[in-house]
């Protein structure tokens, strides 16, 4: 009997699943991720791209990153966590209803982040993809377009394949570093195999 594979690619699916969750945490928490990409970080904006329900943006905040924006198509979600966000604890924590398949300035009221984040929005996109990319050059390109020069794409994956390749332009990403963290396996089975995600450190550079 064929497995039905799930349609991570489907915003219809997220819908669906936010009506009924209220918190999940994909690949790796803050905890996990502090060391690896604290270096890239200030106090200026980041741009946290397929927010889902994630709890990152308080973690971050509460250590010191106050400015963040946070970005998923599906409304429903983006409406639950601004309910669960404390105005006066994270008033520079953002929710917009956007989507990052098009061109993000206009759907977001900011123009120029020198960080952007995403945990497995590419892998989602990934998942219903052409052969060629066109999706996932969509992706690479927009968040190009709203990324600083010398910014950064912090972008965490499961896959140890993944590509960022934008349109050809004045700009593409240069891959600095692909930094494989390892999964949280504390439910796992004992002897499990040992599970890794990976943070791919992208960098706005010129095209030579």
């Amino acid at each position: 009997m064929a497995v039905k594979a799930v349609p991570f690619h489907s915003k219809e699916y997220w819908q669906s699943r936010f009506d009924n969750e209220h918190h999940f945490e994909w690949l790796s928490s803050w905890s996990s991720l502090e060391q690896h990409i604290k270096p890239y970080l200030d106090s200026e904006p980041i741009l946290h791209l397929g927010c889902g329900n994630s709890t990152l943006a308080f973690d971050m905040a509460d250590h010191g990153y106050n400015y963040i924006v946070n970005v998923d198509y599906a409304d429903n979600v983006i409406e639950h966590m601004k309910s669960m966000t404390d105005s006066e604890k994270y008033p520079n924590v953002l929710w917009y209803t956007a989507d990052c398949l098009k061109p993000l300035s206009p759907q977001i009221d900011h123009t120029s982040f020198a960080v952007v984040i995403d945990k497995s929005l590419s892998d989602t996109i990934a998942c219903g993809d052409t052969d060629d990319l066109t999706e996932q050059r969509k992706l690479a390109q927009n968040i190009l377009e709203i990324t600083r020069p010398q910014g950064v794409w912090l972008s965490i994956s499961f896959s140890s394949e993944r590509q960022h390749c934008a349109l050809e332009g004045k700009w593409k990403w240069h891959r600095e570093r692909a930094i494989p963290i390892k999964a949280d396996q504390s439910h796992d089975k004992p002897g499990a195999p040992e599970i890794y995600h990976y943070l791919y450190v992208m960098r706005k550079v010129p095209c030579e």
